[in-house]
């Protein structure tokens, strides 16, 4: 995710650089900056593959452990904890990052909530 991240950082940067229209300008003549289709496709795919091998994998971490007896030492505690967090990360972040790839640009659609900085 960090990879594409970069490359969408890298195709607003040359968009912008070889653009001779500021950013206000754009927004003034009622254009916007949104990523191109291949870029939203290739996000999505990757990112619903990620977060389905994620869930299937630390779903499965939890199951194992609390099965069988002999697996239920300190250090796989720790690893099933370890699971559980890495699956509540997957769980809310990967859902954001389609939904702001998908959406459009300077604008939040989900909700005060999910909102880390809030404008009072």
């Amino acid at each position: 995710m960090i990879a594409l991240a970069t490359v969408a950082l890298e195709y607003a940067n040359l968009t912008t650089s070889n653009n001779s229209h500021s950013n206000e300008d754009l927004m003034a003549e009622g254009g916007s900056h949104e990523f191109p289709g291949y870029i939203r496709t290739t996000s999505m795919v990757f990112c619903i593959f990620i977060l389905g091998i994620g869930v299937i994998g630390n779903v499965m971490v939890p199951l194992v452990i609390l099965k069988s007896r002999d697996m239920r030492n300190s250090t796989n505690i720790f690893l099933t904890n370890l699971s559980i967090a890495d699956l509540m990360v997957l769980l809310v972040c990967t859902p954001t990052v389609l939904v702001e790839v998908n959406s459009k640009p300077e604008t939040w659609v989900l909700g005060s909530e999910m909102c880390e900085y809030r404008i009072q």
